[in-house]
């Protein structure tokens, strides 16, 4: 009940809240998977747990940027301590409209940036520690070694701390603000919704090349390159009949002056000259021999 309250609450000063909540899945969904089928390629099969965790963690990262992120018309509740009900009186976003009741001033915005980062860096600390402990653990029980490298627990932490607090707050700070720019703009809600939905595919492509860069996650090439050692060093059926569809050209390019059009001849008779000219030497030599010793 209370989360179905935040959610009208989220809706009031945004009716379009809901809508970019489920375009920021979709594509945070679609951009993880495509990336793990992409670079997996055969192994997805072998690693689809490890795979499935990632998206999973990314997906509910981004769903809780949105949703933090995202202007509120809430009025709270009075709390005992002063702290709280100062953090409860602080926009969600630096870009979000005074409404009644609640006026956002120059301080309150600069209050609300640093204490979105350190709520955001809490959120990457927990799910990156989550993740890289359950992702170590799925790891160790695989006997191949792996196409795509994982970090350890502390590092996946940090990364993640670091990418949601400081990076990712930035990105959907200034979409916000995009956001609510484009609705003052335009009079049609559908232009509005239409630049925001392409601003935000594109915003969803850039963070998740950004996560892996923070993250130092990257693809083993040699893994990838396992299955090409397989085919070189596969013992050929019959070793003394030469296949059909290898040959050597005799007409070969021995240098890049072929590639400019510039001809080279034969290398081979070539060769046959260099060994041809010593030769007829020798025979010279020889046959001035014979004559001086006769005469």
């Amino acid at each position: 009940m209370l989360m179905f309250d935040v959610l009208i609450d989220r809706m009031l000063a945004d009716p379009a809240f809901l809508y970019r909540l489920l375009l920021e899945e979709a594509a945070t969904i679609g951009s993880s998977v495509w990336w793990e089928v992409k670079n997996r390629k055969d192994r997805i099969k072998q690693e689809w747990d490890l795979a499935l965790m990632n998206v999973l963690t990314v997906a509910a990262c981004n769903a809780l940027v949105v949703w933090s992120l995202a202007p509120c018309r809430s009025y709270g509740n009075t709390f005992r301590f002063d702290l709280q009900n100062t953090l409860q009186k602080l926009p969600n976003n630096i870009f979000e409209r005074s409404y009644p009741l609640r006026e956002f001033d120059l301080q309150k915005r600069i209050h609300s940036l640093f204490y979105k980062a350190a709520e955001l860096c809490i959120v990457g600390l927990t799910a990156g520690a989550v993740q890289g402990s359950l992702s170590n653990f799925l790891a160790s029980k695989k006997k191949e070694k792996l196409s795509v490298t994982i970090p350890s627990m502390s590092t996946n932490a940090l990364g993640y701390g670091a990418f949601l607090g400081l990076y990712a707050n930035l990105r959907y700070q200034l979409l916000c603000g995009f956001d609510q720019a484009m609705v003052n703009h335009f009079d049609v809600i559908g232009v509005a919704l239409f630049f925001s939905t392409a601003l935000r595919v594109l915003n969803v492509q850039l963070g998740e090349r950004s996560r892996l860069a923070w993250l130092g996650v990257e693809v083993d090439p040699l893994v990838q390159s396992d299955d090409l050692l397989k085919a070189y060093n596969r013992p050929s059926e019959d070793g003394t009949r030469s296949s059909s569809k290898w040959f050597i050209s005799k007409n070969a390019i021995v240098s890049g002056l072929g590639l400019l059009g510039i001809r080279q001849g034969n290398a081979e008779s070539a060769a046959n000259e260099e060994t041809r000219a010593p030769k007829a030497r020798r025979k010279r030599i020889v046959r001035k021999k014979v004559t001086a010793s006769s005469a």
